[in-house]
């Protein structure tokens, strides 16, 4: 096969992972959820040899970290719930309510001190919340 139907880079080395910067809460407990603890910890034993900023990241991460499980009662939400909220047009938007660490805003898990996560804390399906957005209901807690 000619060079020229070949990709340059066939053999360039994966690029390095990058640290996050997300630093471990020190005025509030380092909560996270037992599914970000998993995923945390697959993502370390799996990291590269030249990722050693984001391994530190991680270790630091889990050193403190206090992992939360639902509570027994489920109707409200709280701390790992996934709230499923509508506004008056019927345009659903989903958050979960996340550890510092496993936030992600793009995809919805929010961090639990967050001005949203704080305004859905405690919510029952049926609440309205008003988010900078405007004016939700609950419909959906799940756990």
């Amino acid at each position: 096969m000619s060079k020229a139907f070949t990709k340059e880079d066939d053999d360039a080395p994966p690029p390095p992972v990058r640290k996050r910067g997300v630093p471990v809460p020190t005025d509030v407990p380092n909560y996270i959820t037992a599914e970000g603890e998993r995923t945390l910890r697959a993502e370390l034993a799996g990291l590269q040899a030249g990722a050693e900023d984001r391994a530190h990241e991680i270790s630091e991460h889990l050193a403190t970290a206090m992992v939360i499980g639902a509570p027994d009662d489920k109707s409200r939400v709280g701390f790992g719930a996934t709230v499923t909220l509508e506004d008056e047009d019927g345009k659903r938007v989903k958050y979960k309510l996340v550890g510092a660490v496993e936030a992600s805003p793009r995809d919805g898990a929010i961090y639990w001190m967050s001005p949203i996560a704080e305004e859905l804390h405690d919510a029952q399906v049926g609440d309205s919340v008003t988010l900078p957005k405007g004016e939700y209901e609950v419909v959906a807690i799940e756990w």
